[in-house]
């Protein structure tokens, strides 16, 4: 049986059963018209132009791919394009029958929504994407982009980097940045922080002398082929290169952390890969690596550094307020705001900002993550990394003037009276899912 993107990436244990029977369980037999948006898998033999480059991030999401021969079209098999083509089609059909004149969609990257984004765009629909919030409250709607969409931050950081914080929204922000400094946890999808680590007092007996560069890769799989996110580099490793010579630092005095993440599960699969590369990377180039099982707390990593060298990880959130340059060697959503240089590609100049910029920067970026990029931040209160607590009262409004405006940044956003809380039980359908539940979590 030929299985999507979700069926490969999240079903553990029983087969595909298990995700059929959950995806179903999300289909509201009350909510059925004749309008309603349905997959017509009769369609999934029909090419769409550029439909392999379309998918290329879920093929290498499925192996958690860190260079480009570890992704090929073998991966996930045909099942990804027939689930892409088929919401390709389907969605031309559903405008053009139903006159469609806005689609709000999750995502916008796994084959079938990548296949609605898609089709919106080739029949000049406007759409906009949502996820989660990276620190918990409201929702990130992404005007005309895909959940990976770099224009709308960047142009939101540029405009946030130049101006002044009140001092309620600066102690916010430093208050989030506190939390991942003193590893009290938070509400980010991913907490590695909170993790029972070693504080890091016997570092030197553990990897020998301090490390004037400490590199912490992160994984790049998901925004694999996304055109916001490219760089001239053929991979992370020739970047580190170039940055060596640049640097003139002996790769002696390098160190690289391997990311805790590659010792988790995410999906069915774990970082291998990554791990597999890094480490036979070092290993040519005589660079000390820290294994991503280690006990070493990253913190006393980077406390112990003279320079912190990412591909665009949240790492430079530490970094910076431990008083730490930062180089970043792939497009980030902070490349914008001030923070630290960004090199694409080789011959780009390597402009540290002083220890008070990085601050004020950083501090800037935060807000602008957690207050001004999501929407409903008031209304919809994180409760936990999976929960949230909604309020009466929400505007819906801002929703249409960020589209109207094409910018995250639009008059009167998120300033909407909060009323009472909204009281709900879960539904059958939510209960029946957590029995059943599934994920990277």
């Amino acid at each position: 049986m030929e299985k999507c993107y979700d069926k490969q990436y999240q079903t553990i244990g029983f087969g595909s059963v298990d995700h059929c029977i959950k995806c179903r369980l999300g289909r509201s037999p009350t909510a059925r018209s004749h309008r309603q948006f349905a997959i017509d898998w009769s369609t999934k033999d029909i090419p769409v132009e550029g439909e392999e480059q379309a998918i290329i991030s879920n093929r290498a999401a499925l192996v958690r791919a860190e260079v480009a021969s570890d992704v090929g079209p073998e991966i996930g098999g045909s099942g990804l394009l027939h689930a892409y083509r088929a919401g390709y089609h389907s969605t031309v059909r559903w405008i053009e029958s139903c006159s469609v004149d806005l689609i709000l969609l999750f995502n916008g990257r796994i084959d079938i929504l990548k296949g609605v984004v898609d089709a919106a765009i080739a029949c000049g629909i406007d759409f906009m994407s949502y996820e989660r919030s990276w620190f918990g409250d409201g929702l990130m709607l992404l005007p005309r982009e895909n959940c990976l969409g770099l224009r709308h931050i960047h142009d939101m950081c540029r405009v946030v980097g130049g101006s002044e914080l009140s001092d309620e929204d600066r102690i916010r922000a430093e208050r989030i940045i506190a939390s991942r400094v003193d590893r009290t946890g938070s509400n980010e999808w991913r907490d590695f922080q909170k993790r029972s680590e070693e504080s890091g007092s016997d570092l030197v007996n553990q990897i020998g002398k301090a490390p004037k560069v400490l590199v912490l890769p992160s994984s790049n799989y998901e925004i694999w082929g996304h055109g916001d996110w490219q760089v001239e580099w053929a991979d992370n490793f020739e970047a580190i290169d170039y940055l060596q010579a640049a640097l003139g630092i002996p790769f002696e005095d390098f160190l690289i952390r391997g990311h805790p993440i590659w010792a988790q599960r995410v999906g069915v699969s774990f970082g291998n890969l990554a791990d597999e590369h890094y480490r036979d990377y070092c290993a040519r180039r005589g660079i000390r690596y820290v294994e991503p099982t280690s006990a070493i707390h990253t913190s006393a990593l980077i406390e112990a550094s003279d320079l912190v060298v990412l591909n665009a990880g949240s790492s430079v959130m530490e970094a910076v307020w431990r008083g730490k340059p930062v180089i970043s060697l792939a497009a980030s959503t902070y490349q914008t705001v001030g923070v630290c240089p960004t090199l694409l590609g080789p011959g780009q100049p390597i402009d540290l900002p002083d220890d008070a910029t990085r601050r004020r920067q950083i501090v800037k970026f935060i807000h602008a993550m957690d207050r001004v990029a999501p929407t409903f931040v008031n209304h919809l209160k994180a409760m936990s990394s999976g929960e949230q607590q909604a309020y009466e009262g929400a505007d819906f409004e801002d929703v249409f003037r960020q589209l109207d405006r094409d910018s995250l940044i639009v008059p009167g956003k998120n300033m909407a009276p909060v009323g009472v809380p909204i009281e709900r039980r879960p539904s059958m359908v939510e209960r029946a899912r957590k029995l059943v539940k599934y994920g990277d979590r």
